[in-house]
């Protein structure tokens, strides 16, 4: 209960100089407990070639292509009764996941709660699936669509079809309605970049026609903004770049560190990555073959919390640590800004 309010006060009551103290605590509170949620990469895969992902351009990185089979899933829920919530979504498209509605399934006959708040495009969709993911409630997914129009949306999200996905949004609706269902609750995830900023209104139009909340994003790389009033007044971001946030509230850019504590990303094939934004290295262990318990006690996870913290300095001749070579982590340390 103690932790349940002090998440709420830190989320919504607290001014961001107070935040930090709050989070603090919270990680000596719950360090040693294990974790409720975590992310699982439900796919690699992907039909699109956007002009940035990371994914892409690397050639997948270490991850490598594939998806999460469902005698693995099966298995890490029996292995793992603690866990009560799981976000597939991260670099790939879950939807192109053969065994997703057995997944789907699976969570809900055994009370697991599955989200896809990490973005998906939504291009390619069944009936099957959008029942599936109605008739068994899952819970949430962001849909990725930077734009308002076919014409300004494959000028990034390449060989994907606008149209489609709009449709594909209607469908899902018209089941929820079926079912007289309220999940999954629905988001509009709009990355704001130089070629779109003038179909924010416009898309803010179309997301509220279709039941759905809007959120805004800032890109990776920063760029100059040719309608800063506009885009303040319409999407209530107070920075519209990485470095405007950073000197505002002092918030290292795009970091996801928290997620070794709160909810650790494992790969399609089991292996422990730590984080959202992991895709070079792994942490050296497989959770589906030792267990989620096992892996974040495992030495290398212990010491990527403490350099995290600023505790201990980059461990020399260590392999299997992703951290040391995150942008994040180069940020923190240059800064002595750390979680």
């Amino acid at each position: 209960m103690l932790l349940h309010w002090l998440k709420i006060i830190l989320k919504h009551l607290l001014p961001v100089s107070a935040k930090a103290k709050i989070r603090k605590l919270l990680l000596r509170l719950t360090g040693n407990r294990l974790p409720t949620t975590v992310r699982i990469e439900a796919s690699t895969l992907c039909q699109l070639n956007c002009s940035a992902c990371y994914m892409r351009k690397s050639n997948y990185g270490s991850m490598g292509k594939g998806y999460l089979k469902f005698f693995d899933f099966e298995n890490f829920i029996q292995r793992n009764k603690f866990v009560k919530n799981i976000e597939l979504s991260n670099s790939g498209e879950i939807f192109l996941n053969p065994d997703l509605i057995h997944i789907i399934k699976y969570a809900f006959e055994n009370n697991v709660k599955l989200s896809a708040g990490n973005g998906v495009n939504f291009n390619t969709v069944s009936d099957e699936i959008i029942e599936a993911l109605v008739k068994f409630c899952f819970r949430h997914i962001s849909i990725s669509i930077d734009a308002a129009s076919q014409q300004i949306y494959s000028l990034y999200r390449t060989n994907g079809n606008f149209n489609t996905v709009i449709e594909n949004i209607k469908k899902l609706n018209e089941c929820k309605q079926k079912y007289n269902s309220k999940f999954p609750e629905l988001t509009w995830q709009y990355i704001i970049m130089e070629h779109n900023e003038e179909d924010v209104i416009k898309a803010k139009k179309m997301a509220e026609q279709l039941g759905m909340r809007i959120s805004f994003k800032l890109p990776w790389d920063d760029y100059v903004s040719q309608n800063k009033d506009m885009l303040i007044k319409e999407t209530g971001l107070k920075c519209l770049s990485h470095k405007e946030l950073f000197e505002a509230k002092k918030i290292i850019p795009n970091s996801n560190c928290y997620g070794l504590w709160s909810s650790p990303q494992i790969n399609w094939d089991g292996r422990l990555l730590g984080c959202c934004v992991v895709y070079k290295d792994d942490f050296g262990v497989n959770v589906f073959d030792i267990g989620l318990k096992k892996a974040i006690n495992s030495e290398n996870y212990k010491s990527a919390k403490k350099m995290l913290l600023g505790k201990v300095d980059v461990i020399q001749n260590t392999q299997n640590i992703p951290c040391i070579i995150c942008e994040q982590y180069q940020t923190m340390k240059e800064t002595g800004i750390y979680v």
